[in-house]
């Protein structure tokens, strides 16, 4: 999960933070065809069968809808159909696995990245990748995360490599960011194919969601040592979003930041039914650390979240770094929260 759109020294603080301490992120390839059946009987029809094949598939196409005028700003950044990429971000590797597509450098993290990657050269960090490897590698393009695009370019312009940047923080720009390098990669079925299929899932959750009272929620990512707040422009808050939750960074504080400095003014004055942490340390000691300072403000008491008990940690695998493959899952474990 990287940061999008931070003006402050603060959020670029998380930056930093995010980027040093991510932890295990899960893999996922796209879902297989069903096998066509050969017998005899089913033989005639075969002509019949391709052609509802087609319509399935095209309609599944069909139904993956992104800013276009987005995807064509994106796309524009690739001269063709690149063969050998490096990837400086692990939500980035994930998308090119769905695609079947892989590459020749990746990043070094302690994420998990995808097992066919495994074997493949490392870089270095997102935030700090070794710039002379990367060139050793004569990419078509090194890809990146936009969030840090500023910082990756300083390193990357000098040796004069070809740099392109997608979108990657919240689920949305994920499924963007698939849908564009999909067709950059002339893997436009693969993408669609796997974002329908999250979709259905996405749609499932949120049915269960309909018809309930929507809760206020905090969403805060740290350690004991401090607290940012997110918006619904982070990966766990597009999820509480569109589950129907009422981001409090938004919808009551009405700010536009990203990430936001925490402090206990702000808690009292949103009053938020629900809090959720995800921390990149130990989740009992945030929360803990997090109780005591909302304590020692007098009005803590009257906080819905601290009387109902509903400041909850959120599963770091899940939601610590944003991911299209995981979306399914994260979607399941913030249903549970937001609507015990």
């Amino acid at each position: 999960m990287y940061v999008k759109y931070i003006n402050s020294k603060w959020g670029y603080a998380a930056v930093l933070v995010l980027l040093a301490t991510t932890v295990a992120c899960g893999k996922e390839s796209a879902p297989a065809e069903q096998p066509l059946k050969e017998t005899a009987a089913e033989a005639a029809p075969a002509e019949t069968k391709t052609e509802t094949q087609t319509e399935t598939k095209a309609d599944e196409s069909a139904a993956v809808q992104v800013d276009e005028t987005k995807a064509a700003e994106l796309q524009a950044q690739f001269q063709g159909q690149p063969s050998k990429v490096v990837v400086a971000s692990v939500a980035i590797a994930e998308i090119l696995n769905v695609l079947d597509v892989t590459p020749v450098g990746v990043p070094t993290s302690t994420v998990a990245l995808p097992d066919k990657f495994k074997d493949i050269q490392p870089i270095g960090s997102a935030l700090k990748p070794d710039v002379e490897q990367v060139t050793k590698l004569q990419p078509d393009v090194v890809l990146g995360p936009a969030s840090i695009k500023d910082s990756l370019e300083k390193q990357f312009k000098p040796a004069s490599l070809k740099t392109a940047y997608v979108p990657s923080d919240s689920l949305e720009e994920l499924k963007l960011s698939t849908v564009v390098l999909g067709r950059v990669f002339k893997q436009e079925q693969k993408a669609s194919e796997f974002i329908a299929s999250m979709e259905k899932q996405e749609k499932d959750a949120v049915s269960q969601a309909q018809g309930k009272t929507a809760p206020k929620v905090m969403i805060l990512f740290g350690s004991a040592e401090s607290f940012m707040m997110m918006n619904e422009n982070t990966f766990a808050g597009s999820i509480a979003k569109k589950l129907g939750a009422s981001n409090v960074v938004t919808d009551v504080l009405k700010s536009e930041e990203t990430y936001l400095p925490l402090n206990m003014e702000n808690v009292v004055t949103a009053n938020p039914d629900v809090i959720l942490l995800v921390s990149h340390g130990d989740p009992q000691a945030a929360i803990q650390k997090f109780e005591a300072d909302v304590k020692k403000n007098g009005a803590w008491e009257k906080l819905n979240a601290f009387k109902n008990k509903r400041v909850q940690a959120l599963d770091y695998n899940l939601f610590g770094v944003a991911s299209i493959v995981k979306a399914s899952d994260a979607y399941k474990e913030m249903l549970g929260l937001l609507y015990p």
